[in-house]
């Protein structure tokens, strides 16, 4: 099996364009590549964002970029869509809801099988919202974009959370439990586990642990055959660093094991903050990162990797 090497490239979307960000990939020797659909670019309510277009308009943009990456033999394997989760504020909730369709219907075009979508977070409903309304909140924020994975044939994945920035906490579904039971509830309507998997975000998973929840590997191995789409990265525990892997405490020969374990078959994709040693060192961090990641699956699984 060929382990294709992967890496989320906002950073290059922001700064050069969403073409140059795919020719900077193929400079990179990338496989794949974690495509962002985030931020004002991509939001229905900024008339100049990709979103105001028309459903045509928006499919024939995510066509030529679906295009021109396989012109340079680079898979989008994956889209970041939304991140805020619902917030319980109908028209903020609304709008979540009409772009993620925009997020569902961008992945298809740009032949990316995975969207990630975040949980409602802690972040802004507070470290001490109901319990009871969180799993409503979240129940009520998946089933509503589930359609329209159905509708355009790609596959919702869920990320695990970590603590919740600036509250000083364990963010709510950062909490494992949790998660599946969110997950698990989510899936048990309809058809919905077709369309739904999770994303793993081994940064996220690490700094749980400070709050009693298992490490990355282990929840991996938890979440089992439903772990389909990655988000490697490192950090102290202490804040999201988003940095390369062997660069801070997580036990990176635990979490090859756990995705052996569970059968792991998709793209070893990292979401790193490219900027974290300067502006100036981003390329040559992602340059660094794809080669570190290359190296380490090689002396894992020799030539298929």
């Amino acid at each position: 099996m060929k382990r294709k090497v992967s890496l989320a490239i906002g950073y290059f979307q922001n700064r050069y364009g969403d073409m140059e960000a795919l020719n900077i990939a193929a400079r990179l020797g990338l496989d794949a590549v974690d495509f962002e659909t985030i931020g004002k670019r991509w939001d229905y309510r900024n008339p100049d964002s990709i979103y105001a277009k028309s459903d045509e308009e928006i499919v024939d943009y995510c066509t030529g970029l679906r295009r021109h990456a396989q012109s340079l033999g680079i898979e989008i394997g994956q889209t970041h869509g939304r991140i805020t989760g619902f917030r319980n504020i109908p028209e903020e909730d609304d709008a979540l809801i009409a772009n993620a369709r925009l997020d569902c219907l961008a992945a298809a075009a740009l032949g990316a099988p995975h969207v990630i979508i975040h949980s409602v977070t802690t972040i802004y409903m507070g470290a001490d919202a109901d319990p009871a309304l969180m799993h409503s909140l979240n129940l009520d924020m998946f089933r509503r974009i589930l359609p329209f994975a159905k509708q355009y044939g790609v596959k919702i994945a869920s990320e695990t959370f970590g603590d919740a920035t600036g509250k000083g906490c364990c963010d709510f579904f950062g909490n494992i439990n949790e998660f599946l039971k969110s997950y698990n509830r989510v899936c048990g309507t309809d058809d919905n586990a077709h369309w739904m998997c999770t994303c793993v975000d081994t940064g996220h998973s690490n700094k749980a642990t400070r709050f009693g929840n298992p490490s990355a590997g282990d929840v991996i191995r938890m979440l089992g055959k439903h772990v389909e789409v990655l988000h490697l990265n490192d950090n102290d525990t202490l804040t999201d660093q988003h940095k390369p892997p062997m660069t801070g405490t997580l036990n990176w020969n635990d979490i090859f094991d756990a995705l052996d374990e569970v059968g792991y078959t998709g793209n070893y994709n990292m979401e790193l903050n490219l900027r974290f040693f300067g502006e100036d060192m981003a390329y040559d961090m992602a340059d660094f990162s794809v080669k570190l990641m290359r190296s380490l699956l090689r002396k894992r699984y020799g030539e298929q990797a």
